[in-house]
Formats: C-alpha cells, structure tokens, sequence
C-alpha cells in the first residue's frame, strides 16, 4: 500500500511540470557543428560595436583584458554586492512554502562555486548580457537540483526577433534555439532589447583615449627618456673605421647615438621630461581612471577627493549603497527566474505570489534595538498598524513553523509612576 502511494505521488507530481533532462549540456564551447537551422536574429544595438568593432562583443573583453584599472573597477561592483549575505524568503507563511524554501536553499548551497558564478553573472553589467548555462542534476532525494553554472561567451549568442536565445555557428551562418528555462541570460541595462546595454558602451571613448595616450607615451619615453651620445673622429679616417665607431656607440647605447668628423658641432635640446610625463600622468590617472571608477562605483571618497567632511563621507557612501542596491536588485531578479524553473521542475507551477524567493541583504545595518523601540512607539504611542510579516522581513526574523516551540518572552512591568498604563513593547494577535 505505501509504494502504491508513492507511485500515486510521484504521478501527481509530475503533472504540468518542465520536463528538461538533467546533466545535458547543450552549448560546450568543445561542441561540434552545430545542425540548427539557418535564419534572421536580432542585430545588436549597440552603436560602440557596430562603429568599432569587426569582432562585436570581443571589443569588450579585451578592453578588460588589456587594462587593469577597468577590470578591477567591474571586479569591485561585483564584489560589492558578493559581500552581502543571501536568503531564501518563503511565498507565504504555510508549512508548505517555508518547507519550499528550506529546499531551495539547499539546491543553492549545494551548487558547485555558485559564489564564483553569482559574480561572474556580472559580466552583463559590462557587456550587456552574460548568457550562463544552468547544469541540472538529478538529488538524492530524487528531485531535480542544480550541479552548476556555466557563464558563457556572450558572443556565441544572438536574440531571434521575439528575445528567444539563439546559439550560433561559425560565421554566425547557423543559428539554434536554445530553451530559455536552462539558461539564465543577465541582461542589463535595458529594458527593450534582450542584448541589454553595456556599461562599457559608455566606457569605451575614456578606453580609446587612455589606450593611445599609453602608446604616445611609450614612443616618447623611448626618444627622449634616454640621453643621446655622439662621437668626433679625426677627418679623413676610412668608411669603415667610422662604422666601427658608431657600432660601438650602439652596443652601448642602442640607436640614440651618432658621430661626426672633429669641428662638427652638434647640440641637444634638452626636452623638459618632467613636464610631458607629468600631463600623461595627469590623462591617465587623475582623468580616465577616476572617470572609470565614477561610472562604475560612484561618487566615494576613495575615487572623487583624498579628504572630506563627515558630511560628505556619508552622501557619497549613500551613492554606493545605491549601486549595490540596485545590483542586488538586479541579480536577485536573475536568480528569482532559477528558482521558479526549478520549483515547475519538481513541484508544478505555482501562483506567482507563492515562489520561494532569493533576496539579498543589501541595505544598511540597523541598530536593532533603536529600530524595534521606533516600532513600539508607533505600535503603542501612537496606534499605528505594523504587519507581522513586514517586521519580520526587516529584522530577519523568519515566521515559525508550526510545530516550533515559541520562546517565552517577559512583559514589561509597570513601575507604577503617573501617566499612561504601560503596555507591552511588540503587541501581536
């Protein structure tokens, strides 16, 4: 009789749910020809690549390749927000939601570097989208779990004309639908085009001007930076002695060297090094690179001035707030459409209200104490209504289960003074 009901279970669980085999991998960079089918895709755009670039979204890696100050900026947005502790909050108050969530997060602590693949999923962020596959896996509980994520080259994709994710071959000849349920695709920055749009689109007039402002001053570090000799030899002497001279002038000098007959007056204007090193100092720290950081981190103390008022140290420390805010606002929407494919997976869809959610704590730290004795005072003093579940969700105090015990908690005694009874500090049905 129990394995006749868990057979009726199984059944009854499997009704409306995605059916998308765990462990197969559908866009491995080692992958083959692709047989897909040949037709029009979204064009991107962005008018930085289609000016730019022959090679599209490469531009942008190898703007992050070949300089540090940027990708150390996107690395630190990234990190940011990596910091933050994370949370499942249940759909609803039931046994059931909370049991949901409990298992979701189990799923995602059991997910190979999900820490390392959360910030890579930051790579939208400078490119626009960063397309990550998702490698179901079979639990040993028998549900449908995540083994990992495998963040991909934006690239290889493309966008077909109702947002459906396209692989593409060779030449961009082939094109493949890719089913959206298995891939978490990071978009951001736009809201019309599921390319999204690049921060390093903005970015890449600063790249270009400190990318040929390093190469200016490479050429004149290499004609000025050096001091230059030069050699009189007596009138007269052979061709060839004069080669020899000069052959030894360049062992010793490389090519800022050069000789004359006696009496050949020769004279060096000495450039001022100092200034000309100075303004590309200027170019490229004191502009592009704080610049960049500007764009990318906000307005800090550490990027916009060395000192400031404590004033100013908390204005600029809300702009950041802001940025990781709205970063993890971001990502948690990415992570939110993971958990809803995996629930349909294992459990059936659900009322969109009712999803597990991932929520990242990413605002200030409060002063517990002062926070609850706000809320007594608008509870009591002033017979404001709170919800419950608002004030749990902004302690971080979960609602308990149903077979939890409650802990026993003492009412304020009066002391008996003039003035209003007093009343208990937290009321609640």
């Amino acid at each position: 009789m129990a394995n006749n009901g868990n057979r009726k279970r199984r059944r009854t669980r499997r009704r409306g749910r995605l059916t998308l085999r765990p462990g197969r991998e559908l866009s491995s960079p080692a992958g083959g020809k692709l047989a897909g089918i040949f037709g029009r895709y979204l064009e991107n755009p962005d008018r930085t690549l289609e000016e730019h670039s022959s090679d599209g979204l490469r531009l942008y890696s190898e703007m992050l390749r070949k300089d540090a100050q940027l990708a150390l900026c996107f690395r630190q947005r990234a990190l940011n927000v990596m910091a933050q502790p994370w949370r499942i909050m249940p759909g609803g108050d039931t046994r059931e939601d909370n049991e949901r969530a409990l298992w979701v997060e189990d799923v995602l602590n059991g997910v190979k570097n999900f820490h390392l693949s959360r910030t890579r999923f930051f790579r939208g962020v400078s490119h626009g989208y960063a397309p990550a596959e998702i490698m179901f896996a079979r639990r040993d509980d028998g549900t449908v779990g995540i083994d990992s994520f495998r963040t991909r080259d934006p690239e290889r994709f493309r966008f077909d004309e109702k947002g459906g994710l396209l692989l593409v071959g060779e030449g961009n000849t082939q094109a493949e639908p890719m089913p959206r349920e298995k891939f978490v695709l990071n978009t951001w920055g736009s809201d019309e085009s599921p390319y999204g749009r690049a921060l390093l689109q903005e970015l890449y007039p600063l790249w270009y001007f400190k990318n040929n402002a390093l190469k200016e001053l490479v050429r004149f570090v290499e004609k000025f930076g050096a001091p230059y000799l030069w050699a009189n030899y007596p009138r007269g002497i052979p061709e060839s002695e004069q080669e020899a001279l000069l052959e030894v002038l360049r062992q010793m000098q490389g090519n800022t060297v050069g000789i004359g007959p006696e009496g050949t007056e020769f004279k060096i204007n000495e450039v001022g090094r100092q200034g000309v090193v100075e303004v590309f100092r200027f170019i490229i720290e004191e502009y592009v690179d704080r610049q960049y950081a500007k764009a990318i981190l906000g307005q800090t103390l550490s990027t916009e001035s060395e000192s400031g008022t404590y004033a100013l140290a908390n204005f600029q420390k809300r702009g950041l707030q802001n940025i990781v805010e709205d970063d993890s606002l971001w990502q948690q929407e990415q992570l939110d459409g993971v958990i809803r494919t995996l629930i349909d997976l294992n459990f059936g869809p659900l009322p969109a209200s009712r999803y597990p959610r991932f929520r990242i704590a990413y605002e200030e730290d409060k002063d517990l104490q002062f926070y609850l004795q706000a809320v007594s005072l608008a509870v009591n003093e002033l017979g404001l209504t709170v919800g419950q579940s608002w004030l749990r969700e902004q302690i971080g105090f979960p609602a308990p289960l149903a077979d939890d015990r409650p802990l026993e908690g003492r009412m304020p005694v009066s002391t008996g003074s003039a003035g209003p009874e007093t009343a208990p500090e937290l009321q609640a049905e």
